[in-house]
């Protein structure tokens, strides 16, 4: 799995694992937190893989992955512990879809698998969050974007499940549609909502445009996922005279 992460890693940043551990060890990060989110406001990355890296950086034990109760008992300790049976029946559920179903665990989350990852669970403050592969599924009041993903991520939705009474047959129309998705890639929709600050950006430059066009969606949307990660509109500004820049010097990827 270590291997399959590095090697996708160097394939959509243009970095290989050392490099960018390289990168974070130069950074001067206060902590582990301000490292983690220096990674990923600054450079993109996601919230799993820029913990990763801070975790190298920094010299943080990784976790045992052979011992996944532990890792949920860990994940559900101190003020926690009282979402353990909410986490436990929404396991139940995701079991009985299929007898296929894989779900194991993580430091900071517990993933669930089919033949590809369909769904995760991670304790928060209010309840159980499950972030869920449903590819192009319109987001609403209940279901909405999941944050911190990376252009093409599989997981690409999450739901905020706060009691029992929450797992509705809503949520398992949800984990059902997840499900399916788990058997086969992700069908994702070539359009792409390009933020008008960097439709204003790529007319005012034809060199940038000409490389622009010449982009797959993909990397089209690793561009336009990169600018819109950023939280203050200052950053997002400045990752799009970025884009211009490197569009208009014929780079087709952000890093």
């Amino acid at each position: 799995m270590e291997a399959t992460a590095k090697a996708k890693l160097l394939t959509t940043s243009g970095r290989s694992f050392e490099q960018w551990v390289a990168l974070a060890r130069r950074a001067g990060a206060a902590g582990h937190r301000d490292l983690k989110r220096w990674l990923h406001d600054e450079h993109g990355l996601g919230s799993r893989t820029a913990w990763w890296i801070a975790s190298a950086a920094l010299g943080v034990d990784e976790p045992d992955y052979t011992a996944p109760e532990q890792l949920v008992d860990a994940l559900y300790a101190g003020p926690r512990a009282a979402l353990r049976a909410l986490h436990e029946r929404l396991v139940d559920e995701f079991l009985a879809l299929g007898d296929d179903v894989i779900v194991t665990a993580c430091k900071t989350m517990v993933p669930v698998y089919r033949k590809f990852v369909f769904a995760e669970l991670h304790p928060v403050r209010d309840g159980v969050e499950v972030q869920l592969a449903l590819g192009e599924t319109p987001v609403g009041r209940r279901l909405v974007r999941a944050k911190g993903r990376v252009a093409d991520d599989r997981i690409t939705h999450a739901v905020l499940v706060e009691h029992e009474d929450a797992i509705d047959e809503l949520l398992r129309d949800w984990f059902r549609a997840a499900y399916a998705a788990g058997a086969k890639r992700v069908l994702r929709s070539a359009a792409i909502d390009v933020p008008d600050t960097l439709v204003t950006a790529l007319r005012r430059s034809k060199a940038a445009t000409a490389t622009w066009q010449t982009l797959t969606p993909a990397m089209q949307r690793a561009f336009v996922t990169w600018i819109g990660d950023a939280k203050q509109e200052a950053t997002r500004a400045k990752r799009v005279t970025l884009a211009i820049e490197k569009l208009a010097a014929g780079h087709r990827k952000v890093y």
